[in-house]
């Protein structure tokens, strides 16, 4: 498809969200949260994940990282200006939200929280009952904290900081201790927070089927 770059909003350090609208102004495919798009821009093609609520049909929002060890991609997406033409794919999703969860626990790490954040949206707006562990390495590059901030999400949101020191990081035991039936568990992130939650929810006895991972840049989860 063709898009065209409607808004580009910095959210944190070094990570911007790009809202994209059909180029010929019709309305966009559906998606469901979890879902990325394919982005092709300057002879890279990147995957995204969509951060915005899915009833949201005008535009789809992708939040990108500029990475310093990237290849060229992040760089090339944050050279861009409003108005730029881009050519996408339709939305994908191997992240899909259990339909029957009675709660879900979303625990993302870094720029893991973009599929998360569409996540909580849905949920918010279905009414479900969900929490947000949220980690990054100091409060600047948190993205979405306003949103996060907002009644219904402020209350079900905790936020951890690296630079806060030992006390103030996630105590993922403490976290999933309880494994409980219909309950389900999303992480996103950097591999080895994704091992470091997977491994507490191994030690706690979470069923497997209860667990769904995607890896930062990836687009791939396991169900």
């Amino acid at each position: 498809m063709k898009v065209t770059l409607t808004r580009k909003v910095p959210v944190a350090t070094d990570i911007c969200v790009f809202e994209l609208a059909n180029a010929d102004g019709a309305p966009l495919p559906a998606f469901a949260a979890g879902a990325h798009i394919d982005v092709h821009v300057e002879g890279f093609v990147r995957q995204y994940s969509l951060c915005n609520r899915p009833s949201d049909g005008g535009a789809y929002r992708i939040g990108v990282l500029r990475d310093p060890a990237s290849r060229g991609g992040s760089a090339a997406m944050h050279a861009i200006s409003v108005g730029a033409n881009l050519e996408i794919s339709t939305p994908k999703n191997h992240f899909p939200l259990n339909g029957d969860a009675q709660h879900t626990i979303l625990l993302a790490g870094g720029i893991g929280i973009t599929p998360l954040m569409a996540m909580a949206e849905q949920l918010d707006e279905t009414g479900r009952t969900f929490e947000l562990h949220y980690c990054t390495r100091e409060p600047e590059r948190a993205a979405f904290r306003e949103r996060l901030a907002e009644p219904g999400f402020a209350e079900r949101t905790r936020f951890y900081f690296d630079s806060e020191g030992p006390e103030a990081r996630i105590d993922l035991d403490r976290v999933l201790s309880e494994p409980r039936d219909g309950t389900h568990v999303y992480v996103c992130g950097p591999a080895g927070f994704i091992d470091a939650v997977l491994a507490a929810a191994a030690r706690a006895g979470w069923p497997a089927q209860s667990w769904h991972r995607e890896y930062v840049g990836a687009a791939q989860a396991s169900a």
